[in-house]
């Protein structure tokens, strides 16, 4: 009975993480609780999932990823190899992939992509290159790049903190570079002669209200000469309230004036800048003296003036804004800006975009003032993808946090200190150098891959103490064993990486690590290299957008479709899954 039920349980959970309903935390905690109630495991072992040294080691590295990222030398570095990079579009992508692929293996890589996306997306620009061709291949070359370490990604930490509590031994710091660099190698090849013409132009490198869809909105209405409105303040004329429609810009006396505040008073023949439906027009001129002007195209320019402008930004993982709408945070008054539209999975939304309920991976385009623009990007609700100035480079903090992350590497590469351990102390240190606030150290964890993996670590010790993975070892055997435990390690990499490009990456490690094992053991080989497959399948996300978060992170700004993952990463995902069948047996003999 009891296999039955926690193979029942494991198919739900598979299915409502691929559907994301409800969210991935939240089903993985609503697994534990069945667990429980279910009486599949004792409270002890129930609830070990937050004491894993898996889970602890995850969240610290959360913690030194922020401190160097605060450091500026991540965004110095890119600004300084891309600003005067090649201009052909094949070379930009291997160009980026020299730079994040190796940051990628020391740094979580979604922080990683999200500090280097405004570098990336300037160099698009000045180059005249559309950003749907670059910014997939900036993702790919993180995940390929965080396999090349221990600490790359927060995968490769757990399934080597499964092999330390299973007698199979901690995976090294850099025990799999040398399979992580091959691949890493050939996947860059793939992306430099594929990704320019395989991806097309989804957005341009210009216009960004033509971009967004939102230049069909775009209108001028005049002040009308006796038009009661002359002389009122636009917190009193309630102009947007009554007519559903944005006040973008002011023009007085031909001088751009820059976006209004709700102190401004208006005056007759000011010309308005407005966002809104057609419809809206008809009604202006009789009801408040505004009249429609026709006949020009409005664009970007006429939104800016000397302190105003427009930026893109995103909603990046652990953002406090997800799951509220621009009502709710009150936006405009908050941020002293305006959202002109929401892009969400290569869709604009134009229409009532302050009733839209904000998720990871959102791209807003945002009408603001300079100032106001930078205290959006100093909070931690988003990412700015518009460079606003040259990265702040802080020496000292670069120093003590590149010395702090070389500790922490030769500590847990020597075997002095465990990776968990070694990950703490190097929190602590980043704290007391200076690098990091209590308070940002808090914001850098990412509470739901904590809260995930707490959830999923039981799950994983339920499937092996009940016999149910051994049943499902069986049903997989019986498909492929008899072909030999090579073949049936190309197998269990091809489920791996089917899986993990519908679940999180790290839900895919925890729940198919004891089933490797399992089979490992069941064909009388070492469960080690069954465990690297796990290892590289679960970052192997490049078929969908959905899979990995740094996939989440440029699905918006690229413009990109769901097909188009499938387009460029499907191959990909095809010579990886070949050469790791390959090289996985040879390297790690089984």
């Amino acid at each position: 009975m009891q296999p039955a039920f926690i193979l029942g349980l494991l198919g739900l959970l598979v299915v409502l993480m691929a559907l994301e309903k409800p969210r991935a935390d939240l089903a993985a905690m609503l697994a534990l609780a069945a667990l429980i109630v279910g009486g599949a495991l004792e409270p002890h072992q129930a609830l070990a999932g937050f004491s894993n040294p898996a889970t602890v080691a995850v969240a610290a590295m959360f913690v030194l990823s922020a401190g160097l990222e605060s450091s500026g030398l991540v965004r110095w570095l890119g600004d300084r190899l891309l600003k005067r990079g090649p201009s052909n579009a094949a070379l930009l992508v291997l160009s980026c992939g020299l730079v994040i692929g190796p940051v990628s293996a020391f740094l979580n890589n979604t922080a990683a992509v999200a500090v280097f996306l405004p570098v990336a997306l300037a160099a698009c620009r000045q180059r005249g290159i559309s950003p749907s061709r670059v910014l997939m291949p900036v993702s790919f070359f993180a995940m390929l790049g965080g396999t090349c370490t221990l600490i790359g990604t927060s995968t490769n930490i757990l399934v080597s903190s499964y092999a330390a509590d299973h007698g199979l031994g901690p995976f090294g710091m850099f025990e799999f570079s040398l399979l992580g660099l091959v691949l890493f190698g050939a996947g860059a090849v793939y992306l430099f002669l594929a990704a320019p013409r395989v991806i097309p132009e989804r957005v341009s490198a210009d216009s960004l209200t033509e971009e967004h869809h939102v230049k069909a909105y775009l209108f001028e209405v005049v002040v009308m000469q006796g038009s009661h409105l002359a002389g009122q303040r636009l917190a009193e004329a309630r102009i947007g309230e009554q007519y559903d429609l944005e006040i973008l810009s002011l023009y007085r006396g031909g001088e751009a004036m820059g976006m209004p505040g709700p102190e401004e008073r208006l005056e007759e023949g000011d010309i308005l800048i407005v966002e809104a439906p057609v419809a809206v027009l008809v009604n202006l001129k009789d009801s408040m003296g505004l009249a429609a002007r026709h006949g020009r195209h409005l664009d970007d320019a006429d939104l800016g003036s000397v302190d105003t402008g427009l930026v893109e930004v995103v909603v990046p993982p652990n953002s406090p804004v997800e799951g509220r709408t621009l009502k709710q945070l009150n936006f405009r008054q908050r941020y002293g800006a305006i959202v002109l539209a929401v892009r969400r999975h290569g869709e604009d939304i134009v229409k009532k975009v302050g009733h839209v309920r904000l998720r990871f991976g959102d791209e807003l385009l945002v009408l603001g003032r300079r100032e106001n623009v930078e205290q959006l990007q100093r909070r931690d609700g988003f990412v700015v993808l518009q460079e606003l100035d040259l990265p702040v480079f802080h020496l000292r903090k670069v120093l003590a946090a590149g010395l702090i992350i070389v500790g922490v590497v030769v500590a847990a590469a020597t075997g002095a200190i465990p990776i968990a351990e070694a990950a703490v102390v190097g929190s602590v240190l980043m704290v007391l150098c200076g690098c990091l606030s209590m308070r940002k150290v808090y914001r850098s964890i990412d509470w739901k891959v904590i809260f995930l993996l707490a959830g999923l670590i039981p799950m994983g010790l339920a499937l092996e103490s009940s016999g149910a993975a051994e049943q499902v070892v069986k049903g997989m055997l019986w498909l492929v064993g008899d072909l030999g435990p090579e073949a049936t390690l190309s197998a269990f990499y091809l489920l791996t990486a089917l899986l993990t490009g519908f679940m999180s990456n790290n839900a895919t490690a925890v729940l198919l690590a004891p089933l490797a094992v399992t089979c490992a053991r069941d064909l009388g080989v070492d469960p080690r290299p069954f465990l690297i497959a796990v290892t590289f399948a679960a970052s192997a996300a490049f078929h969908t957008p959905i899979g990995y978060q740094t996939n989440l992170l440029v699905y918006s700004p690229g413009g990109y479709r769901f097909s188009d993952f499938l387009r460029l990463g499907g191959p990909l995902n095809l010579i990886i899954w070949l050469l790791a069948s390959l090289l996985i047996p040879r390297l790690f003999p089984l």
